[in-house]
């Protein structure tokens, strides 16, 4: 099998199976839930075809609600970003640094670049997730705060695992 798919199942496996067990039962403040799995979907392969990008993020979501109960919300968020991602990785990612990459990671493009990736699709998850959530508008300000928290803990949290376990950059 190629490298770079055994790589992505791994990684998959291991950051839902963390997302599972760990994360879903941290509520900081009760306002904060870090979703570091969605960092499956954000490191797929830019070549990747579509529905295959979409199908993989459809299934990362549907196997978090799956074991958390939470009855379709991680499915459709991650479902979300997926489709989004096929767009930014097009638009941002490559058009913007003139370069092919293999893999969004902060050791392929420039901070600014993976940060702005980041943390828009971060915050477009938190912000779906937590609209599915509530499902009332005038609950809006606090799912907007949430979705802010939420996405900068998470930001921290795919940026700490970029540089603990993505290696060093290549010269």
């Amino acid at each position: 099998m190629n490298r770079l798919v055994i790589q992505n199942v791994i990684r998959g496996l291991v950051l839902i199976f963390f997302q599972v067990m760990v994360l879903n039962n941290i509520y900081l403040g009760g306002y904060v839930n870090p979703f570091l799995y969605i960092l499956f979907i954000l490191m797929l392969p830019v070549g990747m075809p579509k529905a295959a990008l979409i199908f993989l993020s459809f299934l990362a979501g549907f196997f978090v609600d799956l074991f958390s109960s939470t009855l379709g919300m991680h499915t459709f968020s991650a479902t979300l970003i997926g489709f989004l991602r096929v767009v930014l990785a097009d638009n941002i990612l490559t058009k913007r640094e003139k370069i092919m990459i293999d893999v969004p990671s902060i050791k392929n493009i420039p901070f600014s670049t993976y940060t702005a990736y980041v943390v828009l699709l971060t915050f477009v998850y938190s912000l779906s997730y937590y609209i599915i959530e509530s499902f009332l508008i005038s609950d809006m300000l606090l799912i907007i705060i949430r979705a802010v928290l939420s996405t900068a803990v998470t930001y921290l949290m795919i940026i700490s695992c970029e540089f603990l376990f993505m290696g060093r950059k290549k010269k």
